[in-house]
């Protein structure tokens, strides 16, 4: 079955072709590519939503046919506003998920973010009980990206000085993690 996660104006659910258009509107922004790896190109183009699509239907947490990787879109229109999901370390941290997320530029400032990645890792930790920690990397510059993980729980635990290059630009990358324990003692 396919994974929706309906929020107070959004929802959280599996990329399709057709969000191709509204995905690469979304996406093509400066603002939210200097905070992302290589990875999420600037300029975005429909090839390149055309492309994460196909990926983001394609990954699936190991040794599981779950997907968690999902569009925050609009609930009234179904416009793609945004992205969720994780990726698995491996070896000895096989247990840990890195989260990563964007929001359309219009969209910040409004609390939006915090609302959905509460509601994803509430649905991750519920979903893949093997997940030991979820682990969330800021870029140095992109201190809102850090207290939406706070709110939502995660602990900030320490900074990669100038651990990160893109650009041409030299920055800190700040680590944030959140236990599954944590997690089940915000439930309770």
């Amino acid at each position: 079955p396919t994974t929706i996660i309906p929020l107070s104006t959004t929802l959280l659910r599996p990329l399709i072709p057709s969000d191709a258009p509204s995905l690469q509107l979304a996406a093509d922004s400066p603002a939210i590519a200097q905070h992302m790896s290589y990875q999420f190109p600037s300029p975005y183009t429909l090839a390149d939503a055309h492309k994460w699509i196909a990926i983001a239907t394609a990954l699936t947490v190991p040794g599981t046919t779950l997907r968690p990787s999902f569009g925050i879109c609009d609930a009234a229109t179904g416009a793609v506003l945004g992205g969720v999901g994780v990726k698995p370390r491996a070896d000895v941290e096989e247990r840990t998920f890195e989260v990563g997320y964007w929001l359309a530029e219009g969209k910040w400032g409004q609390g939006l973010m915090t609302e959905v990645l509460g509601a994803y890792v509430d649905w991750f930790f519920g979903a893949v009980p093997t997940a030991v920690r979820l682990e969330g990397v800021v870029f140095g510059g992109n201190e809102a990206s850090g207290r939406v993980l706070e709110k939502v729980g995660f602990v900030y635990e320490g900074t990669r000085r100038k651990a990160g290059t893109k650009n041409g630009r030299v920055f800190d990358i700040l680590v944030y993690g959140l236990l599954r324990e944590e997690w089940g003692a915000k439930k309770e």
